[in-house]
């Protein structure tokens, strides 16, 4: 798990059996950071009695593959009057999840708003899993000045520092085997793009997203693991004036992260990226988290009078859009909006009979099915029984209209 207490690697993994050592080609499918807009403001402390999951079914190297998940919501427990969905996902039937959204002192020293992300689910045999990596909140300036609210001053100015920070904190002496942008998890954010003029100088907001596939032995065994994340950047520049050099001013922070690894020659992009646009953060959770924002920003807003303070405020406004820009996501009701979004993040939307409803699930695979026990299958194969797979009849499902 990528525990916010310690920089010990631990193990993530993915009961998927197809793939490759290599990271996927870098094609321009339009999956959305919905892991990250949907990681978003999300993650687990618990998941509720009514799990799901994925399995990957034993295949041949010219057989299609299949997934077989069922659906968990992850609770937060501990953040309101009482536990609230704080979004559900799709994970391999017999992995164990564990973990959640932590709240107190040292969950979010830098960011203020008194949460994190710190959740994962592993195989049984612990060698395949997935994790949300928490968020991080880092400043940096030319000048030399020690941050003044007890936020790590760090020199990390693009993705591609960030994803290094973050496999040498979670997973030191890994190697780093290739690396992508992914502008794809950006899309979404384009409003957060911005240069505005200021007195004696200009602030500029930008978003940037990549890639990071990484290799490292875990229990003896060769693992690869891939790790992706959006971070948005903001700068204040001040123009140089007599005895007084040009300073930058850098406030940052991420979404929370997506990790998923397996042994090597087992990671299986298709499969991973699947469960990462399941991810859908609970209505009500949405709200309230933006409600919290909302309120600890006005705090930390109060009596802005220096540019240590602009900079705090910077920090608290990022937070506050990443929770408005998923609740106003989630609050699209428009089908030809929502039709155009599931374009975006490479899902679709199906009725689902068995629990009611609807279910979002990826599109890259060619079709979709429901078990009796109310699994959902994804598969490729055209010729998919599932009573000769899983034992058990099932249904293929419709796409909602």
């Amino acid at each position: 798990m990528f525990d916010l207490g310690t920089t010990q690697p631990t193990q993530l993994s993915l009961d998927l059996k197809t793939g490759s050592n290599n990271m996927a080609p870098n094609p321009k499918r339009r999956e959305v950071l919905v892991m990250w807009r949907v990681f978003l403001q999300f993650v687990v402390l618990a998941f509720v009695s009514n799990s799901i999951a994925f399995d990957l079914t034993a295949q041949t190297s010219d057989s299609p593959a299949t997934l077989r998940a069922k659906l968990v919501n992850v609770m937060d427990h501990n953040g309101f009057e009482r536990p609230l969905v704080a979004f559900s996902i799709l994970v391999p039937t017999t992995w164990r999840p564990e973990g959640g959204i932590i709240w107190g002192q040292g969950a979010d020293p830098c960011g203020g708003m008194g949460y994190n992300y710190n959740w994962q689910a592993t195989s049984p045999d612990g060698r395949f899993g997935i994790a949300i990596v928490p968020t991080m909140n880092w400043r940096f300036n030319t000048s030399g000045t020690p941050s003044s609210d007890g936020c790590p001053n760090t020199p990390i100015t693009n993705i591609g520092e960030y994803l290094q920070a973050v496999v040498q904190r979670y997973r030191p002496g890994a190697q780093i085997l290739d690396y992508r942008p992914r502008p794809d998890l950006a899309e979404g954010f384009e409003h957060m793009n911005s240069v505005t003029p200021m007195p004696l100088g200009e602030l500029r907001n930008w978003i940037e997203a990549g890639e990071v596939l990484i290799a490292y032995s875990a229990n003896g065994a060769d693992t690869r693991e891939t790790i992706a994340a959006v971070v948005a950047f903001s700068v204040l520049h001040s123009q140089a004036m007599e005895g007084v050099p040009a300073t930058d001013y850098l406030s940052a922070g991420s979404f929370p992260g997506f990790a998923a690894y397996a042994p090597a020659g087992m990671l299986d992009f298709q499969a991973t990226e699947a469960i990462r646009k399941s991810v859908k953060a609970g209505p009500e959770w949405s709200r309230r988290i933006a409600q919290h924002h909302a309120k600890m920003s006005g705090i930390a807003l109060k009596g802005v009078a220096d540019r240590a303070a602009i900079m705090r405020q910077h920090n608290e406004d990022m937070n506050r859009i990443r929770a408005e820009s998923w609740k106003n996501y989630n609050e699209s009701r428009d089908r030809m909006h929502r039709e155009a979004t599931e374009a975006i993040r490479g899902v679709e939307t199906y009725n689902d009979p068995y629990h009611g409803g609807t279910v979002e699930l990826d599109n890259s695979y060619e079709n979709a099915w429901q078990l009796d026990d109310g699994s959902y299958v994804l598969t490729n194969d055209p010729s998919f029984e599932p009573y000769r797979v899983f034992g058990q009849d099932g249904q293929r499902l419709n796409a909602a209209e």
